[in-house]
């Protein structure tokens, strides 16, 4: 019986699945479809068949002779995936019958799929308030693998203005968004953006040095938010803040946008507490419900 597997983009247990490349194999062996895009790193797609060999497999694991007969894969090769996918918390191996099942951060993964399907619609109302306040761009982010992706945006009615859409993504390093993430994730996870992402160069201003990068996402933890001086686009300036979720990991971020002569350091300054609050509340609307963040935000603002 044939199975679909979604491909995903980085082999580290950071980020949430969300690949577009689709493969085709059966229990049998797997086979390609020649329809579909080229995967681009081939360990990542055998390594994503064997999790789904696995997922469809008895409740009591799957042995390494079977995983690499359905697979089509030499022994050598499945285990060194295993063990990988072992190590990432994606597999866990029985310590008596050694067959391997699904681990636990397949879960993890899948709460966090559950919280962007309803983060959204939470968060709408406070982020429309944060627009009406600035009257600049106001996005949603959340963190998307190798790189972020923008699922709210709304923007002020000034004439000029920095635009984003639904949908838009970039990279972390060189946006406020980003950034606020980053500066709440671990030190391992940082590490596996930088090595399989690198840090590019969008523009002058991006900081392109790890250790450096570092140093500055220190001190943005420490703020509360992070800021975004024309480093991913000329003449666009920015600032955000980070969503946590109950069990305390970054689950998106809202950020501020506008036009550098505009959004200027200072004006960056008097908006913090704004995006900081906002945030705030949209962590609280995850926790605890829409309607007792949004009378907090009340109060808070009064």
């Amino acid at each position: 019986m044939a199975a679909y597997v979604r491909l995903f983009h980085a082999d580290s247990a950071t980020f949430v699945f969300s690949g577009v490349v689709y493969y085709i194999f059966s229990v049998e062996k797997m086979t390609i479809n020649h329809a579909a895009k080229p995967v681009k790193i081939q360990a990542l797609g055998r390594a994503s068949a064997i999790m789904d060999v696995i997922a469809t497999g008895d409740s009591g694991g799957v042995g390494l002779t079977e995983i690499s007969r359905a697979t089509s894969l030499n022994k050598t090769t499945t285990f060194n995936l295993i063990a990988s996918l072992v190590t990432l918390g994606f597999l866990e191996q029985d310590e008596q019958t050694r067959f391997y099942r699904l681990g636990l951060r397949n879960l993890e993964l899948g709460r966090t799929v559950q919280r962007r399907l309803h983060i959204a619609p939470l968060a709408r109302p406070i982020l429309v308030d944060l627009c009406k306040k600035t009257n600049e761009t106001v996005n949603l982010g959340v963190p998307d693998m190798l790189d972020l992706l923008v699922i709210d945006s709304f923007q002020g009615s000034q004439q000029l203005h920095a635009t984003s859409y639904l949908g838009w993504r970039s990279m972390y390093h060189c946006t406020a968004l980003g950034k606020a993430m980053m500066a709440y994730w671990e030190e391992s996870m940082r590490n596996t953006v930088f090595r399989l992402s690198g840090l590019p160069k969008k523009t002058s201003n991006t900081m392109t040095n790890a250790e450096k990068l570092e140093i500055e996402l220190k001190k943005y933890r420490s703020l509360g938010y992070a800021v975004d001086f024309q480093e991913n686009e000329i003449g666009i300036n920015g600032i955000a803040a980070p969503v946590i979720d109950g069990m305390g990991e970054v689950a998106a971020a809202v950020s501020i946008a506008g036009p550098a002569t505009r959004l200027t350091k200072k004006t960056v300054e008097i908006f913090s507490k704004e995006v900081v609050n906002a945030a705030r509340v949209i962590s609280l609307s995850l926790r605890q419900g829409p309607s007792k963040s949004r009378s907090t935000m009340t109060s808070r603002t009064r």
